[in-house]
């Protein structure tokens, strides 16, 4: 696996949405390349960062919450 290839999957493997064979790829090549592990430890710290400022789920009325749900559940 290439970098470019491996840098495209990180985003899917952070959110678990790899097969296992990608999944086995991209964690051999992060292994053993010396430039990805970090943008891979960049996009964790982001990720967990950003979590951290979520507000919880009971700021948003539970009809829109359903509503928005049901809308992204389509575009899956």
């Amino acid at each position: 696996m290439r970098c470019w290839d491996a840098r495209r999957l990180v985003s899917d493997y952070l959110d678990d949405a790899l097969g296992a064979d990608e999944r086995s790829l991209l964690e051999h090549h992060v292994a053993g390349c010396p430039t990805c592990p970090p943008l891979y430890a960049a996009l964790v710290g982001v990720r967990a960062k950003l979590g951290a400022l979520r507000d919880p789920d009971s700021v948003v009325d539970p009809r829109l919450a359903s509503r928005i749900a049901a809308a992204t559940a389509e575009h899956r």
